[in-house]
């Protein structure tokens, strides 16, 4: 049985793949090693359990807060009429840190499924007054998949870091590092349109992906980023008409 010794390899095994030079009737597995010592005999031996009579030598690793204990990698061979072979260890198993996983993290990443970052208005229409305009705003929640990278448990989040505004009317966009505010606060944004028609907001921001293993409170920054789009209904702009009204 040929398997290699990276994560990657040893996870393409399991997956079923095997790698180079595998036995396709092996069966790839991930189980705790224990090592157990006889007392009346001067060697261990590997056992699910240690038996009466033994005590444990080894039971699993001691991993940092912020990585993960992979259990031991296990073959064992199907033979002809059923029967396999007893397991035998391939690998300890590691303490995998999140530089481990960059990599995989930064894969996962290009195909994680963003949900948009939804654009509303200050006041929910479908008109506006030319240069009072509209105010729209969005939220800043990241969005968190969790997922499974080379038999890791992780959490992959995108968070938001820049929004570009686009009236939709020809003006150059607002591009922010904030979702926006009450049309009387200094975080909000205005799109004034400056001449009648008929337009549509879009709103696309930008994200940078992190991720962390499962349980622990470090988020490592992934390369790369994505982009999601999100638009209003059509927004009927009119010219306002001033009135004397007598007294």
């Amino acid at each position: 049985m040929n398997v290699g010794s990276t994560l990657e390899e040893q996870q393409a095994a399991i997956d079923g793949s095997g790698g180079d030079g595998a036995d396709s009737d092996t069966v790839y597995f991930r189980a705790t090693v224990h090592q157990c010592w006889l007392r009346d005999l001067d060697y261990t031996v590997l056992a699910d359990v240690c038996a009466e009579g033994t005590e444990i030598a080894y039971d699993g690793l001691e991993c940092d807060e912020d990585s993960y204990e992979l259990a031991g990698l296990w073959a064992v061979t199907n033979q002809p009429g059923g029967a396999q072979t007893p397991p035998q260890l391939i690998d300890e198993g590691a303490c995998v840190t999140p530089a481990d996983l960059l990599a995989a993290a930064t894969r996962e990443f290009k195909t994680m499924p963003i949900d948009p970052a939804e654009v509303t208005l200050q006041v929910e229409r479908d008109w506006a007054i030319v240069n009072f305009g509209v105010h729209p705003r969005t939220d800043d929640t990241p969005r968190v998949m969790a997922t499974n990278l080379l038999g890791v448990p992780v959490e992959i989040r995108a968070v938001p870091a820049e929004y570009t505004w686009d009236a939709g009317d020809g003006t150059e966009p607002v591009v922010t590092d904030h979702p926006g505010g009450q049309w009387d606060t200094n975080t909000a944004i205005h799109l004034p349109y400056p001449a009648p028609g008929t337009y549509t907001v879009s709103l696309t921001t930008t994200w940078h992906g992190q991720f962390r293993i499962t349980g622990t409170l470090t988020w490592t920054d992934v390369p790369g980023e994505a982009t999601t789009t999100d638009t209003t209904y059509p927004i009927e702009v009119h010219d306002a008409e001033v009135r004397l009204v007598q007294p």
